[in-house]
């Protein structure tokens, strides 16, 4: 098999994908309903008017006026949170369509060609970075695939900084 065949291809494929236009500024499922990721807990949430709502939800509603109020947290964590927040609130791109789930065990290859992308029950309008992030962590098992989500998705390293981050305190998605 042709990596590069394969990996040229799947990047057609999430451009295409991400060039369809949104119906709304919001983040939700392909259908304007709740997200479904049955990484979250509950697996339905949303939908959210806005990138800067989803990402308090992201992040329990969390403010920089919340840290500010005395508490058992250490000041690296507050900081790191703080990094977290800036970040989120600096988001002001649209939503773009995404698969959410591209895993190495949810891309179909025969004869390096890809013949199909399946499991798109967590597919929605969501931040740029979602897709980069999600595939990142989409296999704990196949560590192998985080080494090559870039050779198809854009690599955002502070985006995934900060995902990881997030997943610290708020857990997984």
């Amino acid at each position: 098999m042709s990596k590069s065949l394969v990996f040229n291809q799947l990047q057609q494929m999430i451009h295409e994908l991400r060039s369809v236009p949104g119906q709304t500024n919001g983040v939700s499922s392909i259908d304007g309903g709740p997200i479904h990721d049955i990484r979250l807990q509950p697996s339905s949430w949303g939908p959210f008017r806005t990138i800067t709502d989803f990402h308090m939800s992201l992040r329990n509603n969390i403010t920089p006026e919340s840290l500010e109020v005395p508490n058992s947290l250490s000041s690296d964590t507050i900081l790191e949170l703080k990094r977290l927040i800036t970040f989120h609130e600096s988001v002001q791109r649209a939503p773009v369509l995404t698969h959410g789930d591209l895993s190495s065990l949810n891309i179909l290859i025969r004869d390096n060609k890809v013949v199909g992308i399946i499991d798109w029950d967590t597919a929605g309008w969501l931040p740029y970075y979602w897709e980069f992030t999600m595939a990142w962590h989409a296999n704990p098992q196949n560590y192998f695939w985080q080494n090559e989500v870039g050779n198809f998705l854009d690599v955002q390293e502070e985006e995934l900084n900060m995902e990881k981050i997030r997943r610290k305190y708020f857990g997984e998605v």
